[in-house]
């Protein structure tokens, strides 16, 4: 079941009637419980989601132990305490690395197997692996530091973990702002729900009409051996803009699903295509990932007593106070990379953002200094423009090693991107041949615009979905047949009218 199925939204709507039915805190978790089981099931198997299930009962029971013997020891970190820590930490994240760096070493297994006719059973992968078990993390960390008590209520924590619209791709959600939402009692709200509706006709319009669409002529012409120079340089844009559609695109659906059900979980996208830098865009893209890596791993090591000290030892005055921070997110962009896919090219990838966030900290001194010289007001607009677009091509140039699907792809890449500089392959309508004929290539170019124009909006304060709610009823249903329309007649199908899989889904 996916959720650009017509089942899913059959789904939905059969989980929005019964939970809004009941009208009692217990029944609607428990709807909400059994809707995430069911989900899991139909995306993975029986036993994937058993493994869930086991997972969070770990976590669940020894959370408590940890918060009992902490209590009893008043409030001292003992031996144990560290020693239940660290085996939930060993489950938790263990399983997490497991799959992402056994999954191709099994494979790879069981097709060697397979050719000397020895089967192997096929490898149970649990969905939305990488998004709750770093939730529960910084769950357990929080209960370690004693932030707030641990959980009781195993069915809710475990509707927590398996909550069905953010099993996918997201975000990821943080235990303190979106499991005590479980505990209360929700009421139909009208409002709240036609504006879910509004958010999901959104994302569906940029996941089925633009980043699909997208997708076929990414595709094509990465998959052209003769493709070289511009027409490559062109496709990694396009792939850029892929990414941002079908991404948020996905997270406007399990956002709007959850304002129906009343549950508000965090925002993962803030106009990021207006980045000035790669630090801002960082901060406005992923959001829930950047939260969960700024609170667990980036301030543990910029606050460390040993990394302070070493810093005190660095005798010039503001590279001793930025060298934490710099660290700190070095670090943090390894792990990001990492998160992202189990290749050298992955490591590489974190380590490429992580130069430009540290190095924005360590040579803001020397940025400063040749702004005053050449007289630069970075408040200006072409001072604006000048770095949102040396911001994408820096990020444009960063996924050209998370598109290839190694390091020496990468390389070969790089050859052919550089082995010819002629953009006349753009004008003389050879990008027709990859799949989209030119009305649909100038269709793809007006749906990004419109997506860029929107964002710049949303960042100027002006919010469509709220502006929408203010018009009278007869435009808005006018609206919502034109944005339903648009998406069944220029949105993008395969196979048993299914669109592709959303990109995030995969990391």
């Amino acid at each position: 079941m996916s959720i650009k199925s017509l089942t899913f939204l059959a789904f939905v709507l059969v989980v929005f009637c019964i939970y809004y039915a009941v009208q009692k805190t217990d029944f609607q978790k428990l709807v909400l419980l059994t809707a995430g089981i069911i989900c899991m099931v139909s995306m993975s198997s029986i036993a994937a989601t058993g493994i869930v299930v086991i997972l969070a009962l770990c976590v669940y029971g020894i959370a408590i132990r940890i918060e009992t013997l902490i209590k009893e020891s008043r409030g001292t970190i003992s031996r144990a305490v560290k020693g239940w820590l660290m085996l939930a930490i060993v489950l938790d994240i263990g399983l997490l690395l497991y799959f992402k760096f056994f999954k191709n070493t099994y494979l790879l297994l069981q097709n060697i197997l397979a050719a000397k006719n020895i089967m192997l059973a096929e490898l149970v992968v649990p969905i939305g692996l990488s998004y709750y078990t770093l939730a529960l993390y910084g769950y357990l960390m929080d209960i370690y530091h004693k932030k707030y008590p641990a959980e009781k209520d195993f069915f809710l924590f475990l509707t927590y973990v398996t909550y069905f619209p953010a099993i996918i791709e997201g975000p990821v959600n943080l235990y303190k702002k979106v499991a005590p939402q479980f505990r209360e009692r929700h009421f139909f709200d009208g409002q709240k729900v036609v504006m879910g509706l509004q958010r999901c006709l959104w994302g569906y319009f940029k996941k089925v009409v633009i980043a699909d669409r997208i997708g076929i002529l990414v595709m094509g012409i990465l998959q052209e051996d003769t493709a070289v120079g511009p027409l490559l340089l062109y496709a990694m844009v396009l792939y850029s803009f892929q990414i941002y559609t079908d991404f948020s695109g996905g997270i406007d659906v399990i956002m709007g699903i959850s304002e129906m059900l009343d549950i508000k979980l965090t925002e993962n996208f803030k106009s990021p295509l207006i980045s000035s830098s790669v630090t801002e865009y960082w901060a406005r893209w992923h959001i829930s990932l950047g939260e969960f890596m700024e609170k667990y791993i980036y301030y543990p090591i910029a606050l460390n007593k040993n990394v302070m000290k070493f810093s005190k030892k660095i005798s010039n005055k503001y590279l001793s106070k930025a060298f934490s921070s710099a660290l700190a997110s070095f670090i943090v962009f390894i792990v990001v990379g990492i998160w992202h896919g189990t290749g050298w090219n992955y490591v590489v990838y974190g380590l490429y953002q992580a130069v430009f966030v540290a190095g924005a900290v360590l040579l803001m001194p020397f940025y400063k200094k040749i702004k005053s010289m050449l007289h630069i007001d970075d408040k200006t607009l072409s001072w604006k423009i000048f770095t949102v677009f040396r911001t994408f091509s820096i990020l444009v140039f960063g996924r050209i090693l998370i598109k290839c699907a190694d390091l020496q792809g990468v390389g070969i890449f790089l050859q052919k991107l550089f082995a010819d500089i002629n953009p006349h392959a753009l004008f003389d309508g050879t990008i027709y041949q990859f799949g989209l004929d030119y009305k649909n290539v100038y269709l793809m170019y007006a749906c990004i615009l419109l997506v860029i124009v929107v964002d710049i909006l949303h960042e100027k304060g002006v919010h469509f979905r709220e502006l929408l709610m203010r018009q009278g009823i007869v435009f808005r249903y006018i609206v919502y047949y034109i944005a339903v329309f648009s998406i069944v007649v220029f949105g993008i199908y395969g196979a048993e009218f299914h669109s592709a899989n959303f990109i995030y889904q995969a990391f």
